[in-house]
């Protein structure tokens, strides 16, 4: 093998288990644990960006049901707490949202970099 030529990781655990070298068995073997566990979290994280996708959608409409009633307005300290409380619960929902997303980046990245190939 050249200097330059990149090597995949069954070939790295084949070699480090014909030369009995288990610091990089160990390595291996977390290599593909921690793959396995920022894979469970994306998935996680995206089945959770989609259920706050439909809370935001809610909360958007909630807040366009305080600001435009149906229904006479009697109150008027109640109609404008009840607009605050939707656009704050909305505003919740949007930051969730996008906490969740920048979760998901964050883990592509780390899975990104974990499984990039290196020269040998």
């Amino acid at each position: 093998m050249t200097t330059t030529q990149k090597i995949t990781n069954f070939v790295k655990e084949v070699t480090a288990r014909l030369k009995q070298d288990q610091n990089a068995v160990v390595v291996l073997k977390n290599q593909r644990k921690a793959d396995s566990a920022i894979n469970s979290q994306l998935a996680a994280l995206e089945s959770r960006v989609v259920d706050l996708e439909e809370t935001v959608e809610n909360r958007t409409e909630a807040l366009n049901d305080a600001k435009y009633p149906t229904t006479l307005i009697t109150d008027n300290k109640r109609y404008v707490e009840s607009i605050i409380m939707a656009k704050e619960d909305l505003d919740d929902a949007q930051t969730a949202l996008d906490d969740a997303k920048e979760s998901i980046a964050f883990f592509q990245q780390l899975q990104k970099e974990n499984n990039e190939e290196v020269a040998m």
